[in-house]
C-alpha cells in the first residue's frame, strides 16, 4: 500500500473567475437581442390586431351600413365603443388590448384601466376633421381631405399616442430601431 497525500481536484479562483466572466459576456450579448424580440413580437401583434379589429369595423358596416357609434372620441368610450364588435353579432370573440399600453396606467393613481390600453378608434366624423385642417394626415397623402372611413391608431415602444392633440402623425417604423417613437395607423374605406 502507497502511502502519500490525498490528491486534491478543484478549479482555482482564476478558472472560476474568467467562467463567470465568459457567462456575463454571453449574458450581456443575448439579454438586448431577447428584448429586441419581446419589442419586435407586441408591433407584430398590435399590427396583426388592428388588421382584425379592421375587418371586424368593415363588416359591421356592411351588416350596419355604418361603423360602430362613437358618441364620445375620448378615451372613456375607447373600450365599450369597440366591445360592439363582440355582441349581439360576434364580429370578432375579444377585444384586443394594444400590447404596448396593456397594464399602464397613464394616470399615476395605481388603477389599470382597460379604456386606456384599448385601440383608439377614430370614427369618420372624428376623423375627417382631422383630415380636413391638413394638419394632423399632411405627411399621408391619400388621407388628406378623405372624407369618410375611421382611423385605428396604436401605441407603439414608445407607448403614448403622438397624434391625440391633432399633431403631425409620427409613423413608427421598425427600420428606425426598436425604441423608435411613432405609431401604427389602419385606415378604414
Amino acid at each position: 500500500m502507497i502511502k502519500g497525500r490525498a490528491t486534491q481536484t478543484g478549479f482555482t479562483l482564476i478558472e472560476l473567475l474568467i467562467v463567470v466572466a465568459i457567462i456575463g459576456i454571453l449574458a450581456a450579448i443575448a439579454v438586448p437581442n431577447f428584448i429586441n424580440a419581446q419589442v419586435r413580437a407586441k408591433a407584430a401583434r398590435s399590427q396583426s390586431d388592428m388588421r382584425s379589429l379592421s375587418l371586424a369595423l368593415e363588416t359591421y358596416r356592411l351588416d350596419n351600413n355604418m361603423y360602430p357609434p362613437t358618441p364620445n372620441t375620448d378615451g372613456s368610450l375607447r373600450f365599450a365603443r369597440l366591445a360592439r364588435l363582440t355582441s349581439p353579432v360576434a364580429y370578432m370573440s375579444s377585444v384586443p388590448l394594444d400590447p404596448f399600453r396593456d397594464g399602464i396606467d397613464p394616470s399615476g393613481e395605481g388603477v389599470f384601466q382597460m379604456e386606456d390600453s384599448a385601440y383608439p378608434l377614430w370614427d369618420p366624423e372624428y376623423a375627417n376633421a382631422a383630415r380636413l385642417n391638413g394638419n394632423t394626415f399632411r405627411w399621408i397623402p391619400s388621407q388628406n381631405n378623405k372624407k369618410g372611413g375611421f382611423v385605428l391608431h396604436g401605441a407603439m415602444p414608445d407607448t403614448d399616442y403622438e397624434a391625440a392633440e391633432g399633431m403631425p402623425l409620427h409613423l413608427y417604423d421598425q427600420s428606425n430601431g426598436v425604441i423608435s417613437s411613432g405609431d401604427h395607423y389602419v385606415f378604414g374605406t
